[in-house]
């Protein structure tokens, strides 16, 4: 509002006649509409984001799941060295999502993460160079990819956000409705600066919301890692008790 006060005083003279007040509410009714607009398209966005991450997320702890299935049909002792493999694989994942915000220790799980597969992989085709005439093959190669893929996908998505631009397109509008709104009670001689208040602390959190929902390794909303954990625990649990 002050923003408007000051520009009413700058452009018009005190003898100036006053502008039509339909004129102020139509401004300011259009400013606050483009304004609600983009803070719900930005919402939207945010949100679609977040549910993106919970179902890579979720779909991932099925796909180590169902791969780690996989591996019990293949014999010993590549099993035994693909199941060694499989439990680190799931250390360096939930290092990955322990990490958060800490970009070195996201890099080290990555990179973690980037060996382990490597040497899933090498195991599993030398295994099946050996044994072409396996029936599980094709299922074995196609639930360890899902799964590898799965993981990239994963970090992908932790990294796409809601463009800058947006977010400075949203804070120059709430200036100019703040300016707007502040012109338009001067015009009234309204000096009850209360509701103009309460509608930016209103966008203001809305913003924060918005920030917050849109950043899940420093925000409050976070992704719940719970499916992994479950996965990683039902998966070790079964190889502590097969027999080695």
């Amino acid at each position: 509002m002050a923003i408007g006060y000051f520009g009413r005083r700058l452009f018009r003279s005190e003898t100036e006649p006053s502008t039509s007040s339909d004129s102020h509410n139509f401004l300011l009714s259009a400013a606050l509409a483009l304004l609600g607009l983009l803070i719900a398209f930005t919402f939207s966005m945010a949100s679609t984001r977040y549910d993106a991450r919970r179902d890579a997320l979720l779909r991932e702890a099925n796909a180590v799941e169902r791969t780690s299935l996989r591996f019990d049909i293949i014999e010993e002792p590549t099993r035994g060295k693909l199941s060694q493999d499989m439990l680190s694989y799931l250390d360096a994942r939930q290092a990955f999502f322990a990490a958060r915000a800490d970009m070195s220790a996201v890099e080290r799980a990555d990179a973690w993460t980037n060996r382990v597969e490597e040497r899933i992989w090498r195991t599993l085709t030398d295994w099946i160079r050996v044994h072409p005439e396996n029936t599980s093959n094709a299922s074995l190669m196609q639930a360890t990819n899902a799964m590898f893929d799965l993981a990239t996908t994963d970090r992908v998505e932790r990294e796409i956000h809601v463009p800058a631009a947006i977010t400075r397109a949203i804070a120059i509008y709430a200036l100019i409705a703040a300016f707007l709104l502040g012109e338009s009670s001067a015009a009234r001689k309204d000096h009850r600066p209360f509701a103009a208040t309460v509608v930016f602390v209103l966008v203001a959190l809305s913003l924060t919301l918005i920030v917050d929902l849109d950043r899940p390794a420093t925000g409050t909303i976070t992704v719940s890692t719970i499916p992994f954990d479950r996965a990683a625990a039902s998966i070790r649990a079964m190889e502590a008790g097969n027999p080695k």
